[in-house]
């Protein structure tokens, strides 16, 4: 009884309310810094090298740098095919190449996105990745000109510029180690899903 003496009530009860209010605030601002992260960005679409060093802040030798990062992307992530034919069915004549070192054939990238917003304040790193884009260019397709991304998001149509995508547009896509058996990459797109993972050629094929 005689330490309640050195209780100062008044105090505590100043004091209380501010620990039950603390934890709300916190708890707002990670619900706006939450939802600030999942907000879409904008990312610009370069064609090559030179478009890179034109229409972003990058200089030319980032813009070299990138371009060689998204080559590489390409090869490891883009959709492949067992002739020249069908991807030219898709892409385009001219539009697709062989593959070094194995009997795949692919289609040339159209350009790849830079999200300027992803680059340390010296500019020397970008937290994400250059990853390439496909023009879709089969007749009568409802995907016709349109532009893809390696796991068949469509971002638009060709000829635009700049696009508001969410942060899955410069995140690492998966290995394509199968080949497209049919015509119809474009209708992955409607699926929205992932078609790598060391898998056999799909006999269903695409649709588009």
């Amino acid at each position: 009884m005689k330490r309640s003496k050195f209780i100062d009530l008044d105090l505590m009860r100043k004091m209380s309310p501010k620990f039950i209010v603390r934890p709300i605030a916190l708890g707002v601002s990670a619900a706006i810094l939450s939802a600030c992260g999942n907000s879409n960005q904008e990312v610009v679409f370069v064609n090559n090298v030179e478009d890179c060093a034109v229409n972003t802040e990058l200089n030319m030798e980032q813009c070299e740098a990138a371009y060689q990062q998204a080559v590489a992307e390409a090869e490891r992530t883009g959709p492949k095919y067992n002739s020249m034919q069908m991807c030219e069915s898709e892409f385009g004549a001219g539009q697709c190449m062989s593959q070094p070192n194995s009997s795949f054939f692919m289609p040339l990238m159209a350009g790849f996105l830079i999200n300027e917003l992803l680059f340390d304040r010296d500019r020397r790193h970008y937290s994400g990745y250059y990853n390439p884009v496909y023009r879709y260019n089969r007749p009568y397709s409802k995907y016709h000109d349109v532009m893809m991304m390696a796991d068949g998001t469509t971002i638009g149509k060709h000829g635009k510029k700049k696009f508001k995508l969410g942060k899955s547009a410069t995140s690492r896509k998966p290995a394509i180690t199968r080949t497209v058996s049919r015509g119809g990459f474009g209708s992955v797109a409607s699926a929205k899903s992932s078609w790598g993972g060391g898998k056999s050629s799909s006999s269903r094929g695409w649709g588009g």
